[in-house]
């Protein structure tokens, strides 16, 4: 499906402020102009400042881009959904989304491109996921697909520390820290950053049992390391009166930053389980993030789509420990 057609209602001077009215943008144009064949008028090749009249038929490259060049990685995807517009995937925990100098050689994004094995496919991540989070990745197939997914509503589930009573709202600005004009992989809430807003709402109280009964073998055997565990939990802020609680959350974000869940599940003093960079020390060896349904409407099909996947293995097998 490398074209879009669109019928001509009215005249226009040229295909240029055609597509300028219809919302298309200057670096989606731009590109047009890239090679011939790129724009099509009744089946012919033309320019892009070739006039259009009534009752013509325009095409346009759906995707008039360079094809992204990564390393391809032949792995199977766990493929939910797939169609010509889209490619919907369930992201396993521990599997980072994109490149990067100690994931150049094991990343989903190399996964996709050696699935879809065009030299001409640019990749169009809709959302990304850490790499210790789980859950749904959308790829949309094109670039008129990507311009036209809006309304995007994602329900994530997390397990963080302490005892959250109540649904809670988090609205906080996120800053992120530039040292050497790179950016620090950990961020701040700060005045000086991006607006962002979570609600945390419970779904299930539980208890650390791993980490309770991890305790009690210490007290029977080694008194002396209890007490530099329990000086190190105050350091870190896991008192006592916490009772070492779990809960299962539902997390929702708006205007979506980097390690905002994760971050602003920190700021209320309720970090995820695993967190090494937002956390205190615990026995999780990762944070335990899961996007498990994602809402969105394509405005060119005026179509609603709705997905949802269940809790990984990992995730499952926490949440039995916790009782």
């Amino acid at each position: 499906m490398k074209y879009l057609e669109i019928k001509i209602e009215k005249s226009y001077e040229s295909v240029y402020i055609c597509l300028k009215q219809k919302n298309f943008s200057e670096h989606f144009i731009k590109n047009l102009r890239s090679y011939f064949g790129a724009i099509m008028i009744n089946g012919k090749p033309e320019n892009i400042s070739h006039p259009l009249k009534f009752g013509d038929i325009l095409k346009i490259d759906r995707n008039p881009f360079k094809g992204t060049e990564i390393e391809k990685i032949y792995a199977p995807l766990d493929i939910i959904y797939e169609d010509d517009y889209y490619l919907v995937i369930n992201k396993p925990s521990l599997l980072p989304t994109t490149p990067s100098k100690s994931h150049y050689h094991n990343n989903l994004a190399g996964m996709i491109c050696a699935y879809i094995n065009d030299s001409e496919f640019t990749l169009r991540i809709m959302n990304r996921l850490d790499k210790d989070a789980s859950g749904i990745i959308l790829v949309a197939k094109d670039t008129i697909t990507y311009q036209n997914t809006v309304n995007i509503e994602k329900e994530y589930h997390a397990i963080c520390h302490g005892d959250i009573t109540r649904k809670t709202v988090v609205e906080a600005p996120i800053y992120t820290i530039i040292e050497n004009g790179i950016n620090n992989r950990k961020r701040i809430i700060s005045p000086f950053g991006q607006y962002a807003k979570t609600t945390f709402t419970p779904i299930k109280h539980l208890k650390d049992m791993k980490y309770l009964n991890f305790r009690c073998k210490l007290l029977k055997n080694f008194r002396a390391v209890l007490n530099k565990i329990a000086l190190s939990e105050k350091r870190n802020g896991l008192s006592a009166k916490r009772d070492y609680s779990l809960t299962l959350v539902k997390a929702e974000i708006f205007k979506g930053r980097t390690h905002q869940i994760r971050l602003h599940a920190s700021s209320i003093d309720h970090p995820l389980i695993g967190d090494k960079l937002y956390g205190a020390n615990d026995l999780y060896s990762h944070s335990y993030l899961h996007l498990k349904t994602m809402k969105f409407h394509n405005n060119e099909l005026n179509k609603d789509f709705v997905f949802s996947v269940p809790h990984p293995k990992d995730f499952k097998n926490v949440l039995k420990k916790l009782r």
